[in-house]
């Protein structure tokens, strides 16, 4: 039975590795054949080499350049081998810093964008760099799923723990919500739930992904809930 158990572990490890490699590939192709295919054409004097083109050609490479910063710091962090440099933090002026860096594109979509922090939070130890690029994909999340009249709300509470005392961040929107059976996948890479698998919408599918590995690898934990109204 234990080798039978080992063997399906074996295989299941397996088919996972596969799947992301197929996925990174899938990832990487794209921009990757735009950029071919547009140098092309300016080669053969389809496209004139303009300034407007070359910028078209420079969002794909910074699109290339974030993905495999991304999977870096994934790799990094799922082998605790991701540097932190941890420092005493405030964390309502960590949220309100980020609140207000989305607060301009949040007002553009017609999403109402709240900030509720609970009085005299403790302090709390992390790497300033990465507890913001938590909270900014948290946020980008939201909106990317929150419609015209909605709203995110970002709450922090303290919450005592065994190490001592800790903070508990929620950002919770008023978006189309996740399926259930969406809910136990959704930290996963290159996982897209629901509206989220179109490509045009959804990123590449490692936001949440990085949200769960950067607050891990702060001796965090990350949870999907769904609110009453079936937002996520």
């Amino acid at each position: 039975r234990s080798f039978n158990e080992m063997a399906a572990a074996l295989q299941s490890a397996e088919t996972l590795r596969r799947n992301l490699l197929a996925d990174v590939a899938h990832e990487l192709r794209t921009p990757l054949t735009v950029l071919q295919g547009n140098l092309q054409a300016i080669l053969d004097g389809v496209y004139p080499l303009e300034k407007s083109e070359v910028a078209r050609l420079h969002d794909q490479t910074r699109h290339l350049h974030r993905l495999v910063n991304d999977l870096h710091a994934l790799a990094q962090a799922e082998a605790r081998q991701l540097p932190l440099r941890s420092e005493p933090l405030d964390p309502a002026a960590l949220a309100r810093e980020a609140v207000e860096l989305f607060g301009p594109v949040a007002e553009e979509s017609g999403v109402r964008l709240v900030l509720e922090a609970q009085s005299d939070l403790p302090a709390i130890q992390g790497d300033r760099a990465r507890l913001m690029q938590v909270l900014q994909n948290l946020l980008n999340n939201a909106l990317r799923h929150t419609p015209a009249g909605g709203e995110i709300r970002v709450s922090l509470t303290a919450r005592p723990g065994r190490g001592g005392d800790g903070v508990e961040i929620s950002v919770a929107d008023t978006g189309e919500g996740i399926a259930a059976e969406d809910l136990p996948h959704i930290f996963d890479r290159f996982y897209r739930a629901g509206v989220a698998r179109d490509r045009d919408r959804g990123g590449a599918g490692l936001g949440l992904a990085i949200v769960r590995a950067l607050v891990e690898a702060h001796g965090g934990e990350v949870l999907a809930l769904i609110g009453e109204n079936g937002a996520g």
